[in-house]
């Protein structure tokens, strides 16, 4: 007994053998595998995860008695945001700092960021033992000169929050960023 094959069953039993085999037709190229990790099994993939963000604000003129003392008399104050799935706590917590479009964004205390007005965007970052490295592109549009440590101490102690480092290096451009402000 003779067996007729259509060219699709045909087609589909032949992918199915190669997919057996390991081979796969021109065209179908398999994607690339996950990075192997010492002992030869894949690097596991962050999980996404659902969680409030930690971003830091300014609480002006209190003279450090609401948080970290820095600037002209002000306190820098860690807040957090509502809960946030994200595989990149790093990235999803710069990226919400830069984004606030407002100086003065209330709440008790009130906070200021002295972010808004740039064009700071998030290029990466990453963590070195214990010092987060974030690098941005653009460029900080302070308010005036008590802005300039703000915005400095607004970006470091939230990549440091997010990443648990110790220390923060932030580069706009490839430069540090308390260079870039010194410059404005």
């Amino acid at each position: 007994m003779r067996m007729r094959w259509s060219r699709a069953a045909a087609a589909g039993a032949m992918l199915v053998i190669l997919g057996l085999t390991g081979c796969a037709p021109a065209g179908n190229e398999p994607s690339a595998s996950p990075t192997a990790s010492p002992t030869g099994s894949p690097a596991p993939s962050p999980a996404p995860r659902a969680a409030p963000l930690t971003l830091y604000y300014v609480v002006l003129g209190d003279d450090g008695a609401s948080g970290e003392p820095i600037g002209c008399g002000d306190s820098l104050v860690a807040f957090e945001t509502d809960s946030v799935v994200t595989d990149d706590v790093l990235r999803a917590s710069i990226e919400r700092l830069l984004a606030d479009p407002e100086r003065e964004l209330g709440g008790t205390p009130p906070r200021y960021s002295a972010i808004p007005g740039g064009t700071l965007a998030y290029v990466s970052g990453e963590v070195d033992g214990g010092t987060v490295t974030v690098q941005l592109t653009g460029a900080p549009a302070p308010a005036g000169e008590c802005d300039n440590p703000r915005i400095e101490a607004q970006l470091k102690r939230t990549a440091m929050a997010a990443t648990g480092a110790t220390a923060a290096v932030v580069l706009v451009d490839g430069e540090l960023i308390e260079d870039v402000l010194s410059l404005r």
